[in-house]
């Protein structure tokens, strides 16, 4: 029995979209149908590629001519009524299903449809004809093969791809090139979308009852949030995403939140941002970043402010909005990208964070930085872009983040335009901080003089560009704001809130940390008065607190020292009696309670002799809120 090549390697499209035509087609594509109903009556070059970028409605125009095909539509002429429509699947001559290989295979494909000439071949992501089956050094790819038979019109080919990967491929082949003529699919409309949807909408097979403001709501979320792909595709996969879900859920009428779900769950974006409870967000907003942020309110109100500015339409909003924090280190630059990330955005998992220093280097540091970046933001457009230490980085990097900060956009090794214009973008950096120590030391009248505010910023400026920051760069950022060095009362505060986060962790596993001063002088009255009697002898006794503050705070550092002084004098005192009562099953009291003993430093003694203590007794545990 003969093999039938077309049979194994080809569907055929009309005996598909016979079955079922309703499932096939394009809205809206006349003038696109009439072009490339043109170019298959042609004499000569009379192959066709359909170009247009992802989800345009390529495959579905080809669907389209077979639908008049099978109708015998008037708009059809000559050479194309009977015609049948194989399309042709590259990757299935690579099977050795004949015993043959990919050229043989190949070869054999196309001898079969010249013999018969009613057969049109479709091949979608027809660049890759270029190279497929090319073994070893031999030059004689699918290209190479088809060539001959598309350029004498012995076969007639319609071939889908994108704008981007023609030109990449196709083009760069001249002889091929040649050998099709194109048709060019634009992106549709809203208006149009809007169209495509309610023909869909009519013929849905479940009806469904699909709101007037959902069919809008699915437009507006696939424009806003599916940056990858294009009308009219990505519209239309929302709404069959959308229709499945209220089916699952046995509901027959659509609503906009069941639009949400799914582009919360297939895209990540948050549904604080989605569900607009934007009121409610944006004016809370400032609070609760001072609830986790300490002692920069200043730097706080400016960052909420553009913030609120953006949301109000407000600026533009082609690009993201942008920050340089700058300050010495552990003054809360990095807590504040992640408290945005929280408050603003509704999680924690909305950060993107870069340390800068991985790029130093200009050969790998560009493309890496660009890919990385580029996949991270196309799966969460609406996160927050945290770039540590961007002086670190190489100038090249610098200038591709100009584009981002300039564009709002980035071009990835695919040719895929990745949206950033819905990041918050912020930058930190150490550069200055000097300056910044210097100033903060002066009196509250200096530091707020018209003339030395206008002193420090070009002070500020000239240290930048000293660092090896372009001119060109800074101005593309929309605000460089100073978070000053920390007050000993901001210090206690963050100590407080990293002590209660321990504390929920112990009493998790059934022990309690105690160290606030009203805590500790239940269990030990003399603790208020300041003192405590210790083997017939009296101590002076401060709150752990104070302690914490001489031995884990430096201005030049910030708190970032903190965590060690609790891992040293908290952390591993609790540890120690927790292991040794799981070893020995003596227990000695479930609540840790801690002060320090000694002097703390002065004027006299600025290094104090002092340390920190802890007693286990068994109290009653107060239970902090539920938290991390």
């Amino acid at each position: 029995m003969t093999t039938s090549y077309l049979d194994v390697f080809t569907t055929n499209l009309n005996q598909v979209i016979a079955a079922d035509p309703t499932e096939y087609g394009a809205f809206g594509r006349d003038v696109e149908l009439g072009r490339l109903v043109r170019i298959l009556n042609q004499h000569k070059k009379n192959s066709a590629a359909v170009l247009g970028e992802a989800g345009v409605g390529k495959t579905a125009l080809v669907e389209e001519l077979v639908k008049r095909i099978l109708t015998n539509d008037a708009s059809l002429h000559g050479t194309l009524v009977n015609r049948e429509v194989h399309s042709l699947e590259l990757a299935s001559l690579m099977s050795n299903t004949t015993g043959n290989n990919f050229a043989a295979n190949l070869h054999h494909l196309v001898a079969e449809v010249k013999a018969n000439p009613q057969i049109l071949l479709f091949i979608d992501e027809m660049h890759e004809l270029i190279g497929t089956g090319a073994e070893g050094s031999s030059g004689m790819d699918a290209a190479n093969i088809l060539k001959p038979a598309i350029g004498r019109g012995e076969i007639q080919v319609i071939g889908a791809t994108t704008n981007h990967e023609f030109k990449q491929y196709i083009e760069a082949d001249n002889a091929m090139e040649r050998r099709f003529d194109k048709v060019m699919l634009d992106e549709f409309t809203p208006a149009q979308t809007r169209t495509t949807l309610q023909r869909i909408i009519a013929v849905n097979p479940d009806h469904l009852t699909v709101p007037d403001e959902v069919i809008e709501t699915i437009i507006q979320f696939s424009d806003r949030y599916i940056t990858t792909h294009f009308f009219p595709e990505k519209a239309i996969t929302l709404l069959d995403n959308t229709l499945v879900e209220a089916k699952m859920n046995d509901r027959s009428v659509l609503t906009t939140q069941d639009v949400a779900s799914i582009i919360n769950e297939r895209y990540r974006v948050p549904m604080s941002v989605l569900t607009e409870q934007d009121n409610d967000r944006l004016f809370q907003l400032y609070e609760r970043l001072q609830g986790q942020v300490m002692g920069q309110n200043a730097a706080l109100k400016k960052i909420v402010t553009s913030i609120r500015v953006r949301a109000a339409g407000l600026g533009d909003m082609s690009k993201p909005l942008s920050f340089l924090l700058a300050g010495t280190p552990g003054v809360g630059k990095t807590e504040t990208a992640k408290a945005l990330a929280v408050h603003y955005f509704g999680d924690e998992r909305q950060l993107i964070r870069f340390d800068m220093s991985e790029f130093k280097f200009a050969k790998q540091s560009m493309a890496r930085f660009a890919e990385r970046a580029a996949e991270a933001v196309k799966f969460n457009p609406y996160s927050v872009l945290l770039l540590d230490e961007i002086e670190k980085a190489d100038p090249m990097v610098l200038d591709l983040l100009l584009q981002i900060l300039d564009d709002g956009r980035l071009t990835n090794e695919r040719g895929q335009t990745i949206n950033f214009k819905d990041l918050i973008v912020v930058m930190t950096t150490n550069i200055g901080h000097q300056l910044i120590i210097e100033r903060a030391a002066k009196s509250d009248s200096y530091r707020h003089d018209p003339q030395h505010q206008v002193t420090f910023s070009k002070n500020f400026e000239n240290a930048l560009l000293g660092a090896d920051l372009r001119q060109e760069f800074i101005s593309r950022i929309g605000a460089t704001i100073i978070f000053e060095p920390l007050e000993v009362p901001d210090v206690k505060r963050i100590i407080d809130l990293k002590l209660t986060k321990l504390n929920r962790q112990a009493q998790r596993q059934g022990y309690q940390l105690v160290y606030r001063p009203q805590d500790v002088s239940q269990l030990i009255p003399s603790f208020a008065s300041g003192q405590e009697f210790v083997n017939d002898r009296v101590v002076e006794t401060h709150p752990l607190i104070d302690f914490l503050v001489d031995k884990g705070y430096r201005k030049s550092l910030g708190v970032r020292p903190l965590d060690d002084a609790i891992m040293e004098f908290v952390e591993s005192q609790m540890a120690t009696a927790i292991l040794h009562e799981r070893r020995t099953g003596q227990v000695n009291g479930h609540s840790f309670v801690f002060r320090a003993w000694g002097n703390p430093p002065d004027a006299t003694h600025p290094r104090g002799s002092w340390q920190a203590v802890v007693t286990q007794a068994e109290l009653p545990i107060t239970q902090e809120e539920v938290g991390t």
